[in-house]
């Protein structure tokens, strides 16, 4: 089954360097392995975040989780740091559900978090990364699990202040 699922992803591979007019020899791709592995690497690269992420929801499926009566109110929180959302190459927006408590709501230390981060002009995507990796100033724990723990809110956000120092401009 996956030797046949490769074989075709292989064959499709190949006309769609000919249909772009590349033979897949050009030097900017390196040799055919670096070639495979960064063809690779894009390819798995949306499984990779979702699991990493979790769950996601759209904008209308946040309107129903938050109980409000328009995209337009979810698009308000997103745009006031209450709510963080991840931009999608196609222009939607997708919001993580790991940021939502058991009521639907957002976890009160996401809002605080989320403007630490603007200050630093840092992505969703990076804002999501952080909050789903671990790290050393929360004892190795994600910081969104420190968050659902209900552990000390301060110490989540000075472990933020100094994720978003460096990205600081």
């Amino acid at each position: 089954m996956v030797t046949a699922a490769l074989d075709t992803a292989a064959a499709s591979f190949k006309a769609t360097l000919r249909e772009l007019g590349v033979s897949g020899d050009e030097p900017e791709f390196g040799d055919g392995a670096q070639l495979g592995q960064r063809a690779a690497l894009v390819a798995a690269a949306s499984v990779l975040w979702r699991q990493q992420l979790g769950p996601l929801l759209d904008m209308r499926q946040a309107q129903e989780l938050l109980e409000v009566g328009s995209r337009q109110a979810v698009h308000d929180l997103i745009q006031r740091h209450r709510l963080l959302a991840l931009p999608t190459r196609d222009h939607r927006m997708l919001m993580p559900v790991f940021q939502f408590s058991e009521t639907g709501r957002p976890y009160e230390a996401v809002p605080p978090i989320l403007r630490i981060f603007a200050d630093a002009e840092a992505t969703g995507w990076t804002v999501a990364s952080w909050f789903t990796t671990p790290t050393p100033d929360l004892a190795d724990e994600m910081p969104i699990g420190w968050i659902r723990a209900g552990r000390d809110l301060e110490t989540v956000l000075e472990a933020a202040r100094v994720a978003a120092a460096p990205l600081r401009w």
